[in-house]
Formats: C-alpha cells, sequence, structure tokens
C-alpha cells in the first residue's frame, strides 16, 4: 500500500486472537480507521469535477469553521481510538483524486494564515492529521467491500474502523460520546467487532442492509448479538427472518454507516472476490460481514447509536446536511 511518510515510524504491530472474547487489559487497540472515497461522484457533477468530494467544504459543529468533509470524518475516527497520537488512518482513492488530497493535507499555509492565531490552530491540526494518514489506491471500482479489501495490509492484524467518505455524524449521547466513539466503547468491553444500528421500516428496506440479532442486557444503551444479515432485503424476507420480537411490527434494525471490524473480515471479502460473489456486481462488505456474524467465533455486536447521519453524496442531501450541522453548531454555542 501507499503511504506519506512523516514523524515517527508506526510502533510494532500489536497481535492478537481477535476472534475470542477478551478483556479490556489484552484486547488490541484500536488505533486504525479505514474511509473509502473512490467513487465517481457523479451526483455531484460538476462540483466534484473541481475537487474531490470528499474535500467539498461543511461547517464542523464543534467550532463553528468551515472545513472539507473528510476532515470531519477523520475527526470522527480519532475521536474513537485509544489515542489519537497513535493513529493510522487509511484513505481508499482513485489515483486522480491523490493531487487534491495532497494539496490539502501537506501544502504548507500562507504567511497571512499563519499571522491569524485561529487560523493558525487550525493548520497545526491539519498538519498533525497529515502525520497520521495513508493512502490505497483503488485501482477497480468492484464496489464498497473491495475497497475496504484494498486497505489488507494496511490494516494488518488490528481491529479498525470503518467509516463512509461522504457521511458525517452528529452524536445526541448523554456523555457527548461522538458515534464512532459508542461502538469503540462496546469493543473495549467485548474484544469484539462492532456496527452501528439504526432502525428502518418497510420503504426503508430496499436501500438498507438488514441485521436481527438478540439483545444484551448487560450494556448500557440498545446493544444486541447478531445473528444474521441480509443486504436490501424484500418486505416478504424481512417479516420472515429479520423481524425482532422487541420491536415493532414493520420496523427493523439497519446499518447506520460505521463499523469496527476485526480482521478475519478479510478472509470473508477475499473468498467473495476469489469465488465472483457479488450483490448486484460489486463486493459488499456487509456480505463479508456476514461471515463475522455467523462463522468467526464470538461474532459481533450491534449497537444503537445515539446520533443522526447526514448524507453529503447528492446535492439536495448535501445542503440539508449543511444546515443540520449548522444547527447543531448554534446548539452548541
Amino acid at each position: 500500500y501507499q503511504r506519506r511518510v512523516h514523524g515517527d515510524r508506526l510502533i510494532g504491530l500489536l497481535r492478537s486472537n481477535l476472534s475470542m472474547p477478551m478483556s479490556s487489559d489484552n484486547r488490541t487497540k484500536l488505533r486504525k480507521a479505514v474511509i473509502p472515497i473512490a467513487g465517481w461522484a457523479t451526483r455531484m457533477y460538476p462540483a466534484s469535477k473541481a475537487a474531490a468530494k470528499a474535500l467539498m467544504p461543511m461547517i464542523d459543529p464543534k467550532d463553528g469553521f468551515c472545513k472539507p468533509i473528510l476532515q470531519l470524518i477523520i475527526e470522527e475516527a480519532l475521536s474513537a481510538m485509544d489515542d489519537e497520537n497513535d493513529a493510522q488512518i487509511c484513505i481508499v482513492m482513485q489515483e486522480s483524486q491523490k493531487d487534491d488530497l495532497n494539496d490539502y493535507f501537506f501544502s504548507p499555509p500562507s504567511k497571512s494564515i499563519l499571522a491569524k492565531t485561529e487560523l493558525a490552530l487550525q493548520t497545526e491540526r491539519i498538519l498533525f492529521i497529515s502525520k497520521r494518514i495513508h493512502f490505497v489506491i483503488q485501482t477497480e471500482q468492484l464496489g464498497f467491500g473491495h475497497a475496504i479489501l484494498c486497505a489488507r495490509n494496511f490494516v494488518d492484524n488490528e481491529p479498525f474502523l470503518v467509516l463512509l467518505g461522504d457521511h458525517v455524524y452528529t452524536s445526541s449521547h448523554p456523555n457527548k460520546q461522538t458515534c464512532a466513539r459508542q461502538l469503540a466503547e462496546i469493543y473495549r468491553q467485548t474484544g469484539q467487532a462492532v456496527t452501528s444500528l439504526d432502525v428502518c421500516g418497510y420503504d426503508g428496506l430496499a436501500a438498507n442492509g438488514v441485521v436481527t440479532g438478540t439483545k444484551v442486557s448487560n450494556f448500557d444503551g440498545d446493544v444486541y448479538k447478531l445473528i444474521t444479515t441480509v443486504e436490501k432485503p424484500s418486505i416478504e424476507e424481512a417479516k420472515s427472518r429479520l423481524q425482532l420480537p422487541t420491536m415493532l411490527e414493520g420496523k427493523f434494525l439497519c446499518y447506520f454507516g460505521i463499523d469496527l471490524l476485526t480482521p478475519d473480515v478479510f478472509g470473508y471479502l477475499q473468498h467473495n472476490y476469489d469465488n465472483k460473489i457479488l450483490t448486484k456486481g460489486e463486493l459488499q462488505l456487509r456480505d463479508g460481514m456476514r461471515g463475522t456474524i455467523e462463522q468467526t467465533k464470538g461474532g459481533m455486536y450491534g449497537i444503537q447509536v445515539c446520533g443522526s447521519r447526514h448524507d453529503t453524496g447528492q446535492p439536495h442531501l448535501y445542503a440539508e446536511s449543511w444546515q443540520a450541522m449548522y444547527n447543531e453548531f448554534l446548539s452548541n454555542c
């Protein structure tokens, strides 16, 4: 994999059998995240011709500064790490996107920017992030699962976060935990893979992967031990296989958009890739995650996160997300 080298070398890789439950004392620390941004961004064209979609501006509700979408996603990932100083972030992208990202993260700012204290502080944060970025080029556009598979060497034998490259998040957690942090807390207690969950109705089945599982009582919040997952099920299949007895009829647990995975998922993804097991012509991450849920010892947990996801991948959704993030900023003032 390709990377930009800055500062100290990576610390020695911690190794552990991630398929077994573990205590918080001997689990492998969370320090890696993968963010795929390699899509063609056709729904944001021609604006995406001027700049990579991941670098389009979005207000940061924490401080009101206008930042690239990708930086907000990276900050979400860093909020979940055991130690953000030890964090490593992998950006899976197309070759054509590299110049834009290099320019933003690695080009020095002008003296006029550095002369203003508040802007100099923003520049320091960009520099901090740039020292933790790795680039991986996805040479074929074969789907979300393929993008994650491209990061296999980067991840090695460690747990890792996966965040979509066109979603930003706001949290409503009573303890101010970010959405990604809520997953990390479950991982720290179990040592197992965790995915974030939302609720959808019949009208959301065609656009979502859906899971079923057993609710676990010894956690804060709504946490489930997952049993299986189906990508975009029909209404009939959802009714017969995925309806939880603890939920209202016609309501289902679907993916929220952040995953904390263990490296066994790469074996399932590689098997599907080698055997051309595709969904609608693409290698799907959720199909690989089904292997972890159903076959890996210890399986996977799911948590209904306290928060909201905001899609930036289409013009009207981008505008709605801007308004939501601005409203969040006002509520923080």
